[in-house]
């Protein structure tokens, strides 16, 4: 993982937070492991805000500053067309996850798996969802994860879609907001920093006239 803090454009509240929450425990586990940090053992966080607001950037410079590896999981890589598959799917990234500690899994669009169950809901939806959370439950409880230190991160730009099993099982949750007039303008220049720019364009100004862009729609 190449991606640092440095590369991403958010706000500064946003990444203590993260690093407060994940960074320190991976970084210094002995200190989480006895008193009443041990208490503390957090198994999920989830980042909710708007599409294209780098939360994928944010989870990867997280893994490098906390000197962890990063398992990320689209909804593809759980959905299967044949009957019981998609459980097998999701216990085997609990397993990889297990073998590749220090270990964030970043599950992203996680509302497309986990919306609130209703009455359509089907019985093999039922069952990863399940699955997953009793998986969830396991990072909690173990001790092997005090040791080696496993976290899920879910994205969502639908935070009230997810089944509220789900939430309560990532009880921090951190907003990724739209970037302000700062973050656009550091956006723009990490953007075209390697451009041959004419005189007359002008990054502040390009800044002031994307108000409401998010830094996918500025790239």
């Amino acid at each position: 993982i190449s991606t640092t803090f440095s590369d991403v454009f958010v706000d500064e509240a946003t990444v203590d937070s993260l690093q407060t929450i994940i960074t320190l425990p991976f970084l210094y586990p002995d200190y989480f492991n006895c008193g009443v940090l041990a208490k503390e053992v957090l198994g999920g966080i989830l980042l909710y805000g708007p599409p294209g607001t780098g939360k994928t950037m944010l989870c990867r410079a997280l893994a490098k500053t906390s000197g962890a590896n990063m398992l990320h999981i689209q909804p593809s890589d759980i959905n299967d067309k044949f009957v019981g598959e998609s459980e097998k799917s999701v216990a085997g990234v609990f397993e990889l996850a297990y073998r590749l500690a220090p270990c964030i899994v970043f599950t992203d669009e996680i509302d497309s798996l986990f919306s609130s169950r209703s009455s359509d809901t089907k019985s093999w939806e039922r069952n990863v969802l399940t699955e997953f959370m009793q998986g969830m439950d396991g990072l909690k409880s173990a001790k092997k994860n005090r040791d080696n230190n496993i976290v899920i991160v879910g994205a969502t730009n639908r935070p009230f879609d997810l089944d509220p099993a789900i939430l309560r099982r990532m009880p921090r949750r951190i907003l990724v907001d739209m970037p302000n007039l700062a973050m656009r303008k550091g956006i723009l220049s990490s953007y075209l920093k390697e451009e041959h720019l004419d005189v007359d364009v002008s990054i502040d100004k390009l800044a002031v006239e994307t108000e409401g862009f998010s830094g996918s729609d500025l790239k």
